[in-house]
């Protein structure tokens, strides 16, 4: 019962559809190709009775008998014509199709192989059972005389011969890739096809359906002129080139149809150059022939040679790969990374779904430790010893021997392992050991997901070179860690001791930079203001009289120098170097304007003896700062004792005071000497000068202090300058309004 229920779902699915298919293609071959003579130049039937067996096998030869002899009914023939022609249609498809199973055909018409058992087998010697029964069948019922006998025999053959060479490509196109007419191309692509396709409509056009009316482009007419069939040619052999199978397939298929119309009408050159309408019809087929016939040699030449080409790149890509791979094992003993660089080759080289890597371990389990993925199934990484499908593999593969399956589901395999190709949708698969010296070190594997799968030769090849590749890469990896836990007590002994002496020569490197700061602030800095302590009390001494009488300017001084010694050995303290220790500041709302004018009053002797000028330039309405009083005090006659020291009598101090995002700009600029970048970079920083230049001694306490203070106010602090043209020093404070009561 399912076997008689199986049956004819077959026939109604198939066979009936072949042959109502084969009915209507014979009606419409009829009724817009059929010429005078009554004979059909472009046998559509033909060609689809060979499309249905190709892709459905001989069980639709019924469907193909059944379509003839609706056929031959439908359009009047008697009934020794009709079974005849019914029985040698059937017959041809069917030794069509068993020809080209003989040659292995392939219905992409890709090889050269394939199109021409096509041409020779199926279009030309498959076809003269049908002609020979067919006319045989019209002489006997006196249909045909003897002498149209041979005429007759051709056109009947040549055209079930071009219904088959442009028919059959273009039904299997169509089965095969019908989604490639839609498939999105490039802009310049589109604007070659429609080119082409132009170029190919107008020439058809202008040399077979131009009449005789049209105005002559030459003596005789274009319209009249002989041996123009081929013009179109060219755009038909361009189709084929550049579009392989399907130009050459939808050019003919055009080229034949305008050629047909244009004969049909009585006008074109194969009306022209015959003296009858049989011979037209003739010329008009073998024309179709030979166009189509050429197409296709040219269309499958061009894709053998884009296969071959690709061929070369996949080896020389192979080449490469193992190339690479070989590299990184004699330059890295990184095995992860060499792994991981494996996989993701591999598999972008193959196109396979899944490419893994994994790892023997104890007891005989494996461990996929590298994995390359499409991202549409389920990854294998993460399965360890614990996982038993994955540890039911190892049963498989016990021999250092290449495991090929192109199809799964044909394997015995056992219901563990069977669960495991189902879970990861493994259908096809090309499995490679690994083994050193008959010990197993793991597998390199490669699964196709989408479908079943026939594994080639060169890349079976490929993976059992890489696989060598990896025996070796995995045992270097176990030496070079049996020499690493070796020499690990070693190095961390090594490690430790290193780590120690370095703590100890940081140690007596900072006693001795503080050894150095110390000795060099004593023998300068601090000097330097003793010195002028001594220079006040001098000036005293060399007075007249016993009695001195102190004013209070020179007792104000000798304080504010007393007080610079001070600050100056505090400075010497570790906490007051100290960088994550910021200095103190008491900050009040102060006028920046009233405290410069009293600092100018202190400068004035200095300037006087110096010979210089200083100019300030302050806003009248400038805001109130922030600050701490005494030491910005410290900062402004640090950097104007400085520029007066540094540089010869006679120099121009200008001090400008702007407001700049919220902030006061303060700018102190000379015209002396100036300063070098390299200077400049470490004029801020807790640096030792050269013991051995007078003009630029000591360890620059003052301007590390000048850049503490700013800092501590919540501001920044910077130099300018270039040798000859001068200095210019900055430095931002914050306003009143902005900040706290105290800053830190």
């Amino acid at each position: 019962m399912t076997s008689t229920r199986n049956s004819w779902q077959w026939f109604s699915v198939i066979v009936i559809p072949v042959a109502l298919a084969y009915w209507v293609g014979g009606l419409l071959a009829h009724s817009t190709t059929e010429l005078n003579t009554g004979v059909i130049p472009l046998c559509f039937s033909a060609g689809i009775a060979l499309t249905a067996l190709l892709i459905y096998g001989e069980g639709v030869c019924f469907g193909i008998f059944l379509g003839d002899v609706l056929l031959t009914f439908s359009v009047g023939a008697s009934w020794p014509l009709g079974l005849s022609s019914a029985v040698g249609g059937t017959l041809s498809a069917w030794l069509g199709f068993k020809l080209l199973r003989w040659c292995h055909f392939s219905c992409r018409l890709s090889r050269i192989d394939d199109v021409t058992g096509l041409i020779f087998l199926a279009a030309m010697v498959a076809p003269a059972v049908k002609a020979t029964l067919v006319t045989l069948s019209a002489l006997l019922t006196g249909s045909l005389n003897w002498q149209n006998f041979a005429s007759h025999w051709w056109m009947v053959g040549l055209g079930d011969c071009s219904g088959i060479l442009v028919i059959t490509p273009f039904l299997l196109r169509i089965y095969l890739d019908s989604a490639g007419l839609f498939r999105r191309h490039k802009k310049e692509r589109v604007l070659e096809v429609l080119a082409c396709g132009g170029l190919l409509l107008g020439l058809s056009w202008m040399v077979f359906d131009r009449h005789t009316q049209v105005s002559p482009l030459m003596e005789g007419g274009l319209s009249n002129a002989q041996y123009l069939e081929y013009l179109p040619f060219p755009i038909v052999v361009w189709a084929a080139i550049r579009f392989q199978t399907w130009g050459a397939v939808l050019g003919s298929l055009v080229l034949a149809l305008l050629a047909i119309a244009g004969t049909n009408q009585g006008v074109g050159p194969f009306v022209m150059q015959t003296a009858n309408e049989s011979q037209a019809t003739l010329l008009l087929q073998m024309f179709i022939v030979i166009v189509s016939a050429t197409a296709l040699l040219l269309s499958a030449a061009v894709a053998e040679r884009q296969r071959a080409e690709r061929q070369l790149r996949v080896t020389l890509e192979r080449d490469r790969l193992l190339a690479e791979v070989s590299l990184k094992i004699r330059q890295s003993l990184d095995l992860q990374q060499i792994f991981k660089t494996t996989v993701t080759e591999i598999r972008q080289l193959i196109h396979a779904d899944r490419v893994f890597i994994a790892s023997w371990q104890e007891g005989g389990r494996i461990e996929v430790v590298a994995e390359s993925l499409n991202g549409s199934y389920p990854s294998l990484l993460g399965g360890n010893a614990q996982d038993d499908l994955l540890t039911d593999l190892s049963s498989l593969f016990t021999h250092a021997q290449t495991f090929i399956a192109d199809d799964i589901t044909y394997l015995n395999l056992s219901p563990t392992v069977q669960q495991y190709t189902e879970r990861y949708q493994i259908k096809a698969a090309l499995v490679v050991p690994l083994h050193l010296d008959g010990k197993p070190l793991g597998l390199l594997v490669a699964h196709q997901c989408w479908g079943i799968r026939r594994w080639q030769k060169q890349e079976v090849k490929l993976l059992e070179q890489l696989a060598s590749q990896m025996m070796i890469a995995m045992s270097q990896a176990q030496l070079y860690q049996k020499v690493q836990q070796l020499n690990c007590n070693l190095e961390k002994q090594v490690e430790h001791r290193t780590h120690q002496l370095q703590e100890k020569i940081t140690e007596v490197q900072k006693l001795h930079d503080m050894k150095a700061v110390f000795l060099q602030a004593v023998s300068h800095d601090l000097r330097t203001s003793i010195m002028g302590l001594l220079m006040l009390l001098k000036n005293l001494q060399h007075r007249p009289g016993d009695s001195l009488t102190l004013s209070r300017s020179i007792l104000d001084r000798m304080i504010k120098s007393s007080e610079r010694q001070l600050t100056l050995i505090n400075a010497l303290s570790e906490d007051h170097f100290s960088e994550q220790r910021p200095l103190m500041v008491h900050c009040e709302p102060l006028c920046l304007s009233d405290f410069i004018d009293e600092l100018n009053q202190e400068w004035q002797p200095l300037l006087k003896q110096n010979q210089a000028t200083l100019t300030r330039n302050i806003p009248h309405h400038l805001p109130l700062i922030y600050g701490d009083k005494e030491q910005l005090h410290q900062v402004f006659d640090h950097l104007v004792t400085n520029a007066l020291k540094h540089n010869a009598p006679g120099i121009s101090l200008t001090i400008d005071v702007t407001v700049e995002q919220g902030m006061i700009h303060c700018h102190l600029t000379d015209n002396g000497v100036g300063m070098g970048e390299k200077q400049c970079d470490q004029l801020f920083k807790l640096y030792l000068r050269s013991l051995h230049d007078r003009r630029r001694t000591g360890i620059g306490l003052g301007s590390y202090q000048c850049r503490q203070i700013i800092e501590a106010h919540g501001g920044n602090i910077g130099v300018k300058s270039t040798p000859g043209n001068g200095c210019e020093f900055w430095f931002t404070l914050p306003m009143a309004k902005s900040q706290p009561s105290a800053v830190s």
